[in-house]
């Protein structure tokens, strides 16, 4: 009886319920597509160069995790405002407060479920498909990857559980410490705003002063190190707050009081705005957070894509070098693009490999130049000729030199070319090669590598050899799993960001439609009611929008340090992502002049 009561209360609920749903589902969705590309094992095993990206995929779990739990918490408590009502009429009627808490756990717990499995299904179909994109971005066949995967589903399915479980805990809490009277009032209550101008002043220049504490130590990151980051969220989140707090009330109670206010439904509009105040600037202060962060993640998860190449390069000045190159890999070296390849001859004589040095003054060997700008930032990696002297007093530490043997155990040495043709010694050659892009010559350049690794596997623990496109692959990896999850844990954010937003917004419809209601009797236009909602919700959403794009434009200092190019084309995911925004805009006024408006007479 219990259950078919929880069904039908979501039914009758069922618009909200799809607001919340929508956050829901996409989160539990990426949510399992990360766990299973993080705790995929036969996978994991079969595909070597993933295994860097795993801790990747964790990080993206944790922060995904944390930033669902917060979401839970305010849908929930959004729902739980809209339902006391109906809750304090059971009451009223004779029901007991344990059968009516029961009922609302009930009803949590099954939209969770509800939510929970909509997102594994959506989960799945995203493995399967969307996944294949980051293998190929990542140059990886796939082996024994199944999107369907037992130990993600029950991972998933236990965070859901467990989050669920705590957000019923805390609206049962609430609900027995709320008296039955002022749940029957509590929607019909409205915030009674004193305007205190000074201390709305104080609050508003403490808010900005704290906001520009928090930009400032991510921009001296260099300086400030990992302690930037606590500093940044505590002093921005207050910040914000108090910006919202102090700044939306004088701005509006000034507007109120100038002629523009008096003008068709602006007062109106205003006012709207003003009920609900308190209770809007901690969500608006959210919004502006999860705006900050999905814009940002996507940002920066574009930004690592563009470091791969640049990263590779600073491991060493050669792409890759080739011992002996036979028949098959001559005709894959023509076969790249933007290359200079140079050939050195070899003799091995018991322990040592000679090199013929006449050839190393024709073509120096090439060695990485670091420099640091002034902000303490590393620019770009620069190529430098090495002298044969200089080769043979640090030879220990030019590991590239020493892996063109393509063996350890073996010293290195030189000697003119009339000794060096006299060692009796088969000749031996390596090329090195040097491309501008290994993007583009991926596919080539590993064909290479894994015919070279099959002739002179390396002996060495890490496997890694002579050139920048070993250290490519695992950077890509890492780099790749980062702009992977970038992207999605942005699509996660949106949707909840979003979510919220708009549960705010809807949920004080029950009274908006009174006073909708009450102009059009009076005989206010339609079009005047449209356009005072357009506005009213414009505002709530452009706000937060707005600050969220500066957070992001100051928070990508902290990522100077590792990207090379923080801003470069940062245009074009803001661009993307306000077009996004708009669309979650436009969804909420349509909803909201569905419920407020009154109907038109046939």
């Amino acid at each position: 009886m219990l259950f078919r009561l929880a069904l039908s209360n979501i039914k009758n609920r069922v618009r909200d319920y799809i607001v919340l749903l929508t956050g829901l589902v996409m989160s539990s969705a990426i949510f399992y597509m990360f766990a299973n590309l993080a705790t995929n094992e036969d996978f994991i095993k079969t595909n070597a160069s993933f295994k860097f990206a795993v801790p990747v995929f964790y990080f993206g779990e944790v922060l995904l995790a944390i930033i669902t739990f917060i979401y839970v918490m305010y849908a929930n408590s959004f729902l739980l405002n809209m339902r006391l009502h109906d809750y304090g009429l059971f009451m009223m009627l004779g029901a007991k407060k344990r059968r009516v808490g029961s009922l609302m756990v009930l009803e949590t717990l099954t939209v969770g479920v509800i939510a929970t499995a909509l997102g594994l299904v959506l989960g799945v179909a995203l493995t399967g498909g969307i996944s294949g994109l980051l293998f190929d971005h990542l140059g990886i066949v796939l082996h024994h990857f199944n999107p369907f995967y037992l130990k993600a589903l029950l991972t998933t399915v236990l965070l859901y559980l467990i989050l669920f479980v705590i957000a019923a805990i805390f609206n049962l809490q609430s609900l027995i410490r709320t008296p039955v009277l002022k749940l029957l009032n509590q929607t019909d209550s409205v915030d009674k705003i004193k305007v205190r101008g000074f201390g709305l002043f104080f609050s508003g220049i403490l808010g900005v002063v704290l906001v520009g504490i928090g930009y400032y130590v991510l921009h001296e990151i260099v300086v400030f190190q990992l302690m930037a980051i606590p500093i940044a969220l505590v002093t921005i989140v207050l910040g914000s707050y108090l910006i919202f707090r102090s700044s939306m009330t004088l701005i509006i109670h000034w507007l109120k009081g100038t002629g523009w206010a008096r003008h068709k439904l602006n007062n109106f509009t205003l006012s709207q705005i003003m009920f609900r105040i308190r209770d809007y600037t901690k969500i608006l202060t959210i919004t502006s957070l999860l705006f900050a962060l999905a814009l940002g993640a996507i940002t920066v998860g574009s930004g690592f894509n563009r470091q791969i190449d640049w990263m590779a390069k600073m491991s060493s000045s050669y792409t890759l070098a080739v011992n002996n190159p036979t028949t098959q890999e001559q005709k894959l070296m023509t076969q790249l693009t933007g290359t200079k390849i140079v050939s050195y001859d070899q003799k091995f004589v018991g322990k040592n490999v000679i090199y013929n040095e006449d050839q190393f003054v024709q073509n120096p060997f090439m060695v990485v130049k670091y420099e640091k700008a002034k902000d303490g930032t590393v620019k770009a990696p620069k190529t430098a000729p090495i002298s044969v002297q200089k080769l043979k007093s640090d030879v220990n530490d030019q590991l590239d030199f020493l892996g063109l043997a393509g063996r350890t155990g073996v010293e290195p040495s030189f000697q003119k070319t009339n000794q060096f043709n006299q060692i009796n010694a088969n000749n031996n050659s390596v090329s090195v090669i040097t491309v501008k892009n290994i993007g583009v010559n991926r596919d080539v350049l590993t064909k290479l590598n894994n015919l070279q690794n099959k002739a002179h596997p390396q002996e060495s623990i890490s496997g890694i050899g002579v050139g920048s496109f070993q250290a490519y692959l695992v950077i890509s990896s890492m780099y790749g799993g980062l702009e992977f999850i970038g992207y999605f844990l942005g699509i996660a954010f949106l949707a909840m960001l979003a979510s919220c937003l708009m549960f705010k917004i809807l949920s004080g419809t029950r009274q908006d439609a009174i006073r909708y209601n009450l102009l059009s009797k009076v005989g206010t236009r339609r079009s005047l009611l449209r356009q005072s909602i357009n506005r009213e919700i414009f505002v709530l959403f452009a706000v937060p929008g707005i600050l969220g794009i500066v957070d992001v434009l100051f928070g990508l200092q902290m990522f100077k340090p590792i990207l090379d190019k923080p801003y470069y084309n940062i245009q074009y995911p803001i661009l993307i992502f306000i077009g996004l925004y708009l669309i979650y805009y436009f969804l909420t006024t349509w909803l909201y002049k569905l419920i407020v408006l009154p109907k038109k007479k046939k």
